[in-house]
């Protein structure tokens, strides 16, 4: 069975949600994290989900600099202007000076070098550098001028870093939009003391924004989801926490987690095409001998029925079976039109996780979601075993979700 979600025209719909509705946490908020690679449409795909949802779901760009050269940054600015939110991420946990563990395993474009070589304490000079980076690039939002969070100490780490984001606020001025922008370790989430610091830092700052990425252990399965009962539980407490102080949280990088946490009162989240936009996770090293070709990539698509990114042929055989609902898109007709490419995979997931993040307007956004949950469940439940998903294919985390929205 199919579900439309097709709009006519990319630029269909009426305006979307604009800046002030959603930084007010009227309406939840999709950002597209953006790729390295085959994002050249992205854009494109902006203008169908407009059409479909606006004004009823927030929607911007996250432009993540330490990858790209500022020449792609500026032409993907310039492309995505229907897009109220526009962050230019300067990713400060890469900074030479972070005590993050991996923050020296990728090579930081040459352009952004002057910006990694942060200091241990707020310098006027490096935060105007760091903020002006953005605005010049033509951020619609600020993020603070602040990176790694440290585990050690964590009330002595945290007071540091805010001392950042006070010299980020001295800098743009009250009024100007400007995010708390900080990373932590996963630990943040699980660990008592860690997050009930956290916790107080939010109840007791004055900003409203926080833009808050945690770094998550590895997930066995790549391109699946986060199913630690801990971690969910402590990303549950934040986002209730946030919703109850009229604190308006963004998480990056957290894929389809983000969608639970928006249920659970989080304001939006970033995802994105490739598995380093959907996860901020340790990856597992991956070795081959010498001179041998890695393995083909993996043709995977986004199943909205399991709630589960599967392989291709998987999904092709799964619509044949009754009650499947498939979710429609320009580029799931791509696909069976022309063949099954990374590119168009990852923009019918984006088309795909946009609508299930529109349907959380409204009240009850928990109810809604646990609903979804367990119509997936009941799916695989009654199809003959035979039938079921296995392996890398069976959405594990159906059952986590439960316990989390319950």
């Amino acid at each position: 069975m199919r579900t439309s979600g097709l709009a006519s025209d990319p630029a269909a719909g009426t305006a979307p949600a604009n800046l002030a509705t959603i930084l007010g946490g009227g309406v939840p908020t999709f950002l597209v994290h953006k790729s390295y690679q085959g994002a050249k449409r992205v854009p494109e795909a902006l203008g169908y989900i407009n059409g479909l949802h606006s004004p009823d779901l927030g929607i911007g760009v996250v432009v993540p600099l330490h990858n790209h050269k500022r020449t792609a940054v500026e032409q993907f600015v310039a492309n995505c202007q229907l897009a109220p939110v526009i962050l230019i991420d300067p990713e400060l946990h890469y900074a030479t000076t972070s005590a993050w563990e991996s923050h020296a395993d990728a090579k930081v474009n040459d352009d952004w070098i002057n910006l990694m070589d942060a200091p241990q304490k707020p310098k006027a000079k490096w935060i105007k550098l760091a903020l002006d980076i953005q605005i010049d690039l033509g951020a619609t939002v600020s993020l603070s001028a602040s990176g790694w969070v440290d585990a050690t100490d964590g009330t002595r780490s945290i007071a540091r870093a805010m001392s950042f984001v006070d010299e980020s606020r001295s800098y743009v001025g009250s009024e100007a939009p400007m995010a708390v922008n900080l990373t932590f370790d996963w630990q943040w989430l699980v660990d008592e003391e860690l997050r009930a610091t956290l916790l107080q830092e939010i109840v007791e700052s004055n900003e409203r924004l926080w833009y808050l990425r945690f770094y998550w252990p590895e997930i066995p399965v790549r391109y699946g989801q986060l199913t630690d009962a801990a971690i969910l539980a402590g990303y549950r407490e934040l986002a209730e926490l946030c919703a109850l102080e009229d604190k308006q949280l963004f998480l990056p990088n957290s894929g389809l987690t983000g969608w639970v946490a928006t249920a659970l009162g989080a304001t939006g989240f970033s995802t994105g095409q490739a598995w380093p936009e959907q996860a901020f996770a340790r990856q597992r090293i991956m070795g081959g001998r010498k001179g041998q070709r890695p393995p083909p990539r993996i043709p995977r698509y986004f199943d909205s029925q399991l709630i589960h990114t599967i392989e291709y042929s998987e999904f092709e055989r799964l619509s044949e079976l009754e009650p499947h609902e498939e979710l429609v898109t320009p580029y799931s007709l791509e696909i069976e039109e022309e063949g099954h490419s990374h590119e168009l995979g990852g923009l019918h997931y984006l088309m795909a996780v946009a609508d299930l993040q529109s349907k959380l307007k409204g009240k009850r956004p928990e109810a809604k979601s646990a609903r979804k949950v367990k119509a997936a469940t009941k799916f695989i439940d009654e199809l003959r075993r035979a039938d079921q998903p296995a392996g890398l294919n069976r959405p594990l985390h159906l059952a986590a979700w439960k316990d989390v929205l319950s």
